[in-house]
């Protein structure tokens, strides 16, 4: 019988316990994730509009492939397999593909019972599973860390889909947001800047210098109207009594408001996310491309970036999940729209060479694949 083993702290050292899996406790599987720092990637995700919209647009392509079940000999299936556990396929590829393009990794814990068969399906998130390696064994298995309790999982367990490493020999490499980061958080400065500058009333940093040498109760006046002028507009222009001349000069110069965005600099670093999330600009400008070349740019984005990723994902599934339920999933993207417009257009070139006897029509049934 497979078992699972609970890690706590006991006198001041760690304890371990074999449990069950039906007596794994709740707090095993909710996981309660603290804030990140400023500049992680899911910060950031969370806080600036074009990184948040590229991750999606790559989990929701994932999720919307048109998909096929096949035995393992190949042979097509009519109808969805029945397994034995629940399955919302559409939203584990969207919960995949955005843990793979925020954290480079994504884990599905395998519930299995007595008889190690899969009876449920868990997403585990990235940041509350830690690979455990052994000397030259490598890779032996899992630790499960969430709401205070940590779990060894098996090899078995645990279906890993990693992005390629390409500074170790194990371990998965680097996300697409980690790529976008100092992108994303010059947005996120640029952002905070023009925040704090209406918090503070619209006013720039400023020196506030007084001739002479004045009175305390001139200086205490002073600073009084200094402290309301920078808390607002409303009170910028409140009058103030003094013997002494007093010099305002804003350290910063004026300031349009068509500026504050630093219009150069976020252009380009919205390019560099998009660039980075392998996202075509005209997905995430609306006004980036006319009709052609937004949909080459589709096409491109399915080419580049979906199809290869869903490759990935449909591996580690098959191998790790559903091979052993006796069938395979298969992603179509032969049925979007985009490319189905796209063999139709061959059809019409191979049908004119047939016409025109350059071809066979057996020539032409092999370039069509057929």
């Amino acid at each position: 019988m497979h078992k699972h083993y609970l890690v706590t702290a006991a006198n001041g050292g760690l304890s371990v316990k074999s449990v069950g899996l039906d007596a794994l406790p709740d707090s095993a599987w909710t996981p309660v994730l603290g804030a990140d720092e400023g500049g992680s990637a899911l910060d950031l995700y969370e806080r600036i509009p074009w990184l948040y919209r590229a991750v999606n647009l790559r989990a929701d392509a994932i999720a919307s492939l048109p998909i096929s079940w096949e035995t393992l000999d190949g042979t097509p299936l009519d109808m969805p397999p029945r397994l034995p556990f629940a399955l919302d396929l559409p939203h584990l590829l969207n919960l995949i593909e955005g843990w793979l393009t925020l954290y480079g990794a994504a884990y599905v814990f395998k519930g299995m019972n007595a008889a190690r068969r899969v009876k449920q399906l868990r997403p585990l998130h990235p940041r509350t599973v830690t690979p455990i390696y052994e000397g030259e064994r490598g890779l032996v298995g899992y630790e499960r860390q969430a709401g205070g309790e940590r779990i060894a999982l098996s090899l078995d367990e645990v279906v890993a889909i990693w992005l390629p490493a390409r500074r170790a020999e194990l371990g998965h490499g680097v996300p697409p947001a980690q790529a976008a980061l100092s992108s994303a958080g010059m947005l996120h400065a640029a952002d905070q800047f023009g925040e704090q500058y209406f918090q503070h009333g619209a006013v720039m940093p400023t020196l506030i210098s007084i001739e002479g040498m004045p009175s305390p109760a001139d200086m205490e006046k002073l600073e009084s109207w200094a402290g309301r002028a920078m808390s607002g507009l409303r009170n910028a222009f409140r009058p103030l009594a003094l013997r002494a001349p007093v010099k305002v000069q804003p350290l910063a110069g004026n300031v349009e408001l068509g500026k504050l965005a630093l219009p150069e600099l976020t252009d380009k670093k919205r390019e560099d996310i998009a660039t980075a999330l392998g996202v075509p600009h005209s997905l995430l400008f609306s006004n980036a491309a006319n009709y052609a070349t937004a949909r080459q740019d589709d096409l491109h984005f399915y080419d580049k970036t979906v199809l290869p990723e869903a490759r990935r994902i449909e591996s580690a599934l098959n191998s790790g999940l559903f091979e052993r339920q006796g069938v395979r999933l298969r992603f179509r993207p032969d049925r979007l729209e985009i490319y189905q417009s796209l063999e139709a257009q061959k059809a019409d070139r191979v049908a004119t060479l047939v016409t025109a006897n350059v071809i066979t029509r057996d020539e032409a049934r092999q370039l069509m694949g057929l």
